[in-house]
């Protein structure tokens, strides 16, 4: 590409670029102005890959010569005097006794000295990339000692490719503040963990300034591998929620990862955090990423964005996704693993009106895809060879609802450019589609096409980690129990299932004796609660209307490619696909919450799902054989019992 061509192309993003240097300038007090400090705008990436004698460019305001920059930690401290200082910037040479290691960071100016961060430091190659005229940002890309040829590199808006040396070099605006590079088949980055997910860098220096990006990579087998697809995790440190996260999703993943046999990944789609109380409960993104570090979670994380991920001080997107690209890099990007090429993209536009300094905003935004993203997104998606092996794109708000009476695959993003319209169109050169959504806290699989298919996830967090709280029962608002996608990965073959937080990998279902369930909700200290939910129907009495001895399955991970069979006696019954609500989340959440006097929520409620089932026994108390197979020829049963007993611990 040339200049004046990208030049052309980023022009739309200048705003954008504008807002971002607004989000972080020395007229904001939140996060970056510091008044009292020494050097005021001071910002250090929380992961930093360097090696010994490279020159470092610092951006922060107030620098004086004779200052240092200390890296200490408990078993050295490095004094870095500072050079080259200007009005905005200061040099440093990274000094000969640098190790792989976490350091606290200081200036300090004679007998002075300011805290700026703590850093974790990974040490890459030595080897100097020559500088080309107009180009701003350079590195190498290598493994063992050798280039690597051929690997992508972007800052988000343009990308390049490494030469035969495994160099690179880009005319960068550094408007999104990073760059990353799309890990290629049968590599990974040579730091890939929590503390560091060695796809990305921060960058620190401003546009007028070259600066150095190297990547490691090593040699890798991921051709057979597991992904793990979390979601909605909205963690604040309320509820028990750190608690139930590190006790439930992680321990039992890491188990998982542990046993198995090929390599495990995981990737989170968007709300990692609950943006309403970063500030008010001190818990945000940085404070995420140090409990998936603090709690020896080794399994490498990929993440999406998701509108509770934005800071709710700021308006704007480009100020908005700040913190987020700052702590957990990129909020678009692609990697390969194996045959397969996954692509991360943010379809959060956030707008959070009214919000400032200490206020926070309406929290409001549009569902779209970003038209720098989608340009990204086209030249990422050329460059795949095999548009036969499969593809998956991971969003944090869906594309396609089916919770409505038809079942009917609904349209949620509308935008002609960056809707869903815009995004199947993206992908319709290849075989094999698998978008991946979170958002709704409820299970939705989707076939759109014979090619597309999508899988909206319920919640790791349930609801909002309410159930668990009220009832000692972990339950997301369509019945689901919280949980995660586990996607196997063998060649270009991918199953997947949905896997209960707590419960057995063959726990796909629940059934329900409405005979029981009525009995139990027909009173009207009952009714009164359920009334106050403005979802709920027919004053509060939801399945007043539904018929003697009719039994309910759910089945959260249902797609039209599944059976649900039941006999009585021996003799198959009708069986009904029904658009109603899961009996067991307004026990354990609809009505514990308004017993403890909290408001009630209709977001939050229990809602209509597309994966419920209904059929009619002869009679009250005959023994039913429920049978539910999936795509992939898997067979679940249960021997119902009935009457059977309407609990929250029922299974």
């Amino acid at each position: 590409m040339k200049i004046w061509q990208y030049k052309l192309k980023t022009l739309f993003v200048l705003l954008a670029g504008f807002l971002l240097a607004a989000g972080c300038s020395e007229s904001d007090p939140r996060e970056f102005v510091q008044p009292e400090r020494l050097v005021r705008n001071l910002y250090l990436a929380p992961v930093m890959s360097v090696y010994a004698g490279q020159k470092l460019t610092l951006q922060g305001a107030g620098f004086e010569a004779g200052d240092v920059v200390s890296f200490r930690s408990a078993a050295a401290a490095l004094d870095m005097p500072v050079s080259d200082v200007t009005v905005k910037t200061a040099r440093v040479v990274i000094p000969a006794g640098i190790a792989r290691e976490s350091y606290e960071v200081y200036v300090v100016r004679g007998a002075q000295e300011q805290y700026v961060a703590s850093v974790k430091v990974y040490l890459t190659t030595d080897q100097e990339v020559p500088d080309k005229e107009g180009m701003n940002l350079k590195g190498i890309v290598y493994c063992g000692g050798k280039g690597v040829l051929g690997v992508r590199v972007s800052d988000g808006l343009q990308t390049v490719v490494t030469d035969a040396d495994g160099y690179y070099w880009m005319p960068s605006l550094k408007t999104l503040g990073y760059v990353f590079i799309t890990i290629p088949s049968g590599y990974l980055p040579a730091a890939l963990d929590n503390d560091m997910m060695g796809f990305w860098a921060g960058l620190t220096a401003g546009a007028e300034t070259c600066e150095t990006h190297n990547f490691e990579l090593v040699r890798a087998d991921t051709e057979n591998h597991v992904m793990l697809l979390g979601a909605d995790l909205h963690l604040a440190d309320k509820q028990n929620d750190l608690r139930n996260f590190r006790n439930g999703f992680l321990a039992e993943t890491q188990a998982f990862a542990d046993a198995s046999s090929v390599p495990v990944f995981c990737l989170m789609a968007g709300d990692m955090t609950w943006d309403r109380y970063w500030y008010d409960r001190n818990f945000g993104l940085t404070h995420y990423r140090q409990l998936l570090s603090q709690s020896g979670y080794t399994v490498p994380v990929f993440h999406a964005m998701g509108n509770h991920d934005n800071d709710p001080y700021v308006q704007g997107d480009a100020p908005g996704q700040l913190p987020y690209c700052k702590t957990l890099g990129p909020n678009y990007y692609s990697f390969n693993l194996g045959q397969v090429h996954y692509v991360v993209l943010d379809d959060i536009d956030w707008i959070n009106t009214g919000g400032k300094d200490g206020v926070l905003g309406n929290r409001d935004y549009n569902r779209v895809v970003s038209l720098a993203q989608m340009e990204w997104l086209a030249e990422d998606l050329a460059a795949v060879a095999d548009k036969t092996a499969p593809l998956v794109i991971c969003l944090h708000v869906q594309l396609h609802e089916n919770y409505n009476a038809s079942f009917a695959n609904t349209v949620k993003m509308s935008s002609a450019t960056g809707g869903t319209a815009a995004l199947l169109n993206a992908v319709k050169e290849f075989s094999e589609v698998h978008f991946m959504t979170g958002h709704t806290h409820h299970n939705a699989t989707m076939v759109i096409n014979d090619r597309v298919i999508e899988h909206n996830t319920a919640a790791v967090c349930e609801t909002w980690w309410w159930s668990s709280y009220f009832s000692d029962r972990a339950v997301c608002v369509d019945g689901s129990p919280a949980g995660y996608g586990i996607y196997t990965v063998n060649a270009t073959d991918v199953k997947w299932s949905y896997k209960g937080i707590g419960e057995p990998a063959g726990y796909q279902f629940r059934t329900y004796d409405m005979n029981t369930v009525k009995k139990h909700l027909d009173n009207n200290v009952y009714k009164s609660y359920l009334k106050q939910y403005s979802s709920r129907r027919n004053d509060g009495d939801d399945y007043g209307t539904v018929g003697e001895n009719v039994v309910y399955v759910n089945v959260w991970n249902y797609d039209p490619a599944w059976t649900v069979e039941v006999k009585e006696n021996g003799v198959p019954l009708p069986v009904t696909r029904v658009f109603d609500r899961d009996p067991l989340h307004t026990i354990t959440f609809d009505i514990p919450r308004v017993e403890a006097k909290y408001e009630a929520n209709s977001d939050w409620a229990s809602c209509c799902s597309s994966h419920m089932f209904s059929a009619t026994a002869s009679s009250a108390s005959s023994e039913l054989e429920i049978t539910v197979t999936d795509r992939f020829g898997n067979v679940y049963s249960e021997r119902m019992q009935r009457p059977k007993a309407y609990v929250k611990s029922m299974k």
